[in-house]
């Protein structure tokens, strides 16, 4: 076999090399996300507006007890590797961005020390020998170990499963702290999320509005202007905040598994060093 062909076979079977995430496939990821926002507000708009009211209200009526809940349905979730993003955009529109974006961080950073404990304590072994049947986990598993906090920071800020990433960090070499201070790099992506999720809600109101106004016999002018009652310029800070808010999650993870490449090729360089020969005659 070539050296090209090692090389391809090399890249192909590792997850955090940078041709896997091509301005191509970033570009594409970008879009997709736009396209959630979008499904997620027709959604709202068509199958759950007529019960947002009656949510909103049970949510309302728990008081204090709501983030307790939402955190324990967040923490459950992700526990047995349902997607964490969905819960999180729930947590936008339940909770709005910034309220949303606390208690999704607070439940996300809980998840993933329980699971480092939970792991540690009873099912580490286990885990790695099933991870050793999977070239792709085991790899990021490797580099997750090697340079502990760094990489683990990097690999929060890179699209990895939240779950998958908890188990991984779990099982590797890393002292809790650095796995605890990694955490911090899950934040810019559950404000992404969360955002998603309080633009789909702010959108179904919008379309709620405008529904409204049209039914009273406003024209479309009117109409337009009783939806976005804040104002154009809001509306083009919301929807603009988005796009802004996906195109700088998923540069940034780009950006993170560049330098976990980096790091990683490295971690293996360094290992097949050798020791540089004594002078003649010394």
């Amino acid at each position: 076999m070539s050296e090209a062909d090692t090389a391809a076979q090399a890249e192909a079977a590792n997850p955090l090399h940078p041709r896997q995430h091509s301005w191509k496939k970033i570009i594409t990821r970008i879009v997709v996300l736009l396209v959630v926002v979008a499904l997620i507000a027709l959604l709202y708009i068509y199958v759950l507006q007529p019960y947002m009211s009656d949510i909103r209200s049970f949510v309302a009526s728990l008081g204090p007890w709501a983030p307790l809940a939402y955190i324990t349905l967040l923490f459950i979730a992700t526990m047995i590797f349902l997607p964490e993003s969905i819960i999180a955009i729930a947590g936008g529109t339940l909770f709005g961005l910034w309220m949303g974006w606390l208690w999704v961080v607070i439940a996300c950073v809980i998840t993933a020390l329980f699971t480092f404990m939970l792991t540690r304590l009873f099912i580490r072994k286990r885990i790695n020998r099933v991870l050793k049947k999977y070239p792709k986990a085991y790899a990021v598993e490797q580099a997750t170990g090697k340079a502990g906090f760094k990489i683990l920071f990097l690999l929060r800020l890179a699209p990895v499963n939240f779950s998958l990433l908890n188990y991984l960090g779990s099982v590797s070499p890393c002292k809790f702290r650095s796995y605890a201070l990694a955490c911090i790099g899950m934040i810019p992506g559950n404000f992404s999320t969360v955002y998603m999720g309080d633009v789909a809600r702010h959108t179904a109101d919008l379309a709620h509005r405008y529904k409204t106004a049209r039914n009273a016999g406003g024209d479309l002018a009117t109409s337009v202007h009783a939806a976005a009652k804040d104002g154009i310029v809001h509306e083009i800070t919301v929807y603009g905040g988005l796009v802004l808010a996906i195109v700088a999650s998923v540069v940034v993870g780009r950006i993170a598994i560049k330098a976990i490449h980096k790091e990683t090729q490295q971690e293996k360089a360094t290992p097949g060093q050798e020791k540089a020969p004594s002078p003649a005659g010394s």
